[in-house]
């Protein structure tokens, strides 16, 4: 893995820590927007997982 590679990671790795403490505030606040930001955070997750592994090959 490259030097460029691994920033990319690690900022999505913070980025995630960043949305999961942001969905963790909503729903305790707002309960009824759980559900949908939980899984727009989901596909965000996992086009972001695509991403870095089409970078990283």
């Amino acid at each position: 893995m490259t030097t460029t590679t691994a920033l990319i990671v690690l900022l999505f790795l913070l980025l995630t820590v960043l949305l999961g403490g942001a969905l963790f505030y909503l729903v305790h606040t707002r309960p009824r927007l759980a559900v949908p930001l939980t899984v727009a955070m989901a596909g965000v997750t996992l086009l972001a997982t695509c991403v870095i592994g089409i970078i990283a090959r």
